[in-house]
């Protein structure tokens, strides 16, 4: 048998967008405070996982041109928050444009000096490990420092909207 070389064609982002809109995410609340000026960053992603065990990493990615992570990653800290789904208000503050993204928000300070959204499902404090490029992204990836569990359900994306989770029956073993 031999092995034949494949050739991927050009895949149009749109259609790509709308087919990966069918795997619904979690949303992740990812800041910093700069240790200098006392600054407080964030940003929003959907694209948060738990990369390992042992050690425990997590992983997330960001657009190159993202001009909030350059400052979070400047701290080499930072704190994750999962939302809960009561949270959209988190998103559209943190999405926004400026340099008080977290002046609307109910919060606190960490012992690892990095921000925790009140409300969420848990909290992560994170040190920068290693950003990898990967096409028009970044894969981030974290080391755990300390987390803490939170209750309720979380804040989903899928199909383009937020939403939750709707209780359905346990799953049953085959």
């Amino acid at each position: 048998m031999t092995a034949t070389a494949l050739t991927a064609r050009p895949i149009d982002s749109d259609r790509y967008r709308a087919v990966m809109r069918h795997l619904p995410t979690g949303v992740a609340a990812i800041c910093s405070t700069d240790p200098l000026t006392g600054a407080q960053n964030g940003m929003i992603v959907g694209t948060f996982a738990s990369l390992s065990m042992d050690p425990a990493l997590v992983t997330f990615s960001v657009t190159h041109t993202s001009t909030s992570w350059p400052k979070i990653a400047e701290t080499g800290r930072f704190g994750i928050s999962l939302l809960a789904e009561d949270q959209q208000h988190v998103c559209k503050a943190l999405s926004a444009k400026g340099d008080d993204k977290l002046g609307t928000l109910d919060w606190s300070e960490s012992d690892w000096g990095t921000p925790h959204i009140h409300g969420s499902l848990a909290w992560f404090d994170c040190h920068l490990e290693q950003q990898i490029v990967a096409g028009d992204h970044l894969i981030i990836v974290a080391t755990v420092l300390e987390m803490f569990p939170g209750e309720g359900n979380p804040l989903i994306f899928h199909g383009g909207r937020f939403g939750g989770v709707r209780e359905s029956a346990p799953a049953q073993a085959a």
